[in-house]
């Protein structure tokens, strides 16, 4: 999709160009998405009949009093959102301006940096490291609260506190073999971000969760 495209052209360089790029294609895409929702919507008002009592369905939801939930509002355009995935765009980016990397603005400190990344990568794997203890693992799992969201494996460290000795061998080879071969597993790089409204807040804006 060129709008992730141009993402991560932007995520990489950090230039006013890019960041451009990005800004046209997120706005051709939430266009896209209005354009969708707004077709989708009067197909399926089309669609509504009196023998199969979707019309009737329909109209009741209509007059029956819901309690308002205010809509998040995108803070670009001010405009509020109407699906679900527009809220998650919405959140996703107010999350990416958050955390993004820094910028020291030192080129010499950004040379340094690279070299040392390329050196690392290129450099001769070998099995010097210092490898990681079974014991180790023991120690930080009795250490850790229960009381902690699980991520998407839904495993939680209740779970992880009664795991038994083989498994915690398991996760020790596991470990040494990613110190090792320098490789971090994507699925461990994923995680799953549930937005709280803070106490008193607007909840339309996005810096309110």
């Amino acid at each position: 999709m060129e709008r992730n495209r141009s993402k991560k052209v932007w995520q990489r360089f950090r230039d006013p160009t890019s960041k451009n790029l990005f800004n046209r294609a997120q706005a051709r895409f939430r266009n896209a998405m209005s354009e969708f929702n707004q077709s989708r919507y009067i197909s399926q008002n089309e669609q509504l009949n009196i023998y199969d009592g979707t019309l009737w369905r329909r109209a009741k939801r209509l007059k029956s009093k819901r309690s308002e939930n205010p809509q998040l509002k995108n803070p670009d355009t001010n405009l509020p959102s109407h699906t679900d995935l527009e809220e998650e765009e919405i959140i996703a980016d107010h999350l990416e301006s958050q955390f993004t990397p820094n910028d020291f603005g030192d080129p010499n400190t950004e040379r340094t940096v690279e070299k040392s990344i390329r050196e690392f990568k290129n450099e001769i794997r070998t099995s010097k490291f210092k490898k990681v203890q079974s014991s180790e693992i023991i120690c930080f799992m009795k250490h850790i609260k229960i009381n902690k969201a699980p991520g998407i494996d839904s495993i939680t460290n209740k779970m992880l506190k009664n795991l038994p000795l083989k498994i915690i061998v398991k996760l020790t080879e596991i470990f040494n073999h990613m110190l090792k071969f320098r490789h971090f597993p994507n699925c461990w790089k994923t995680a799953r971000v549930l937005p709280i409204l803070k106490p008193g807040k607007d909840r339309t804006h996005p810096v309110s969760y």
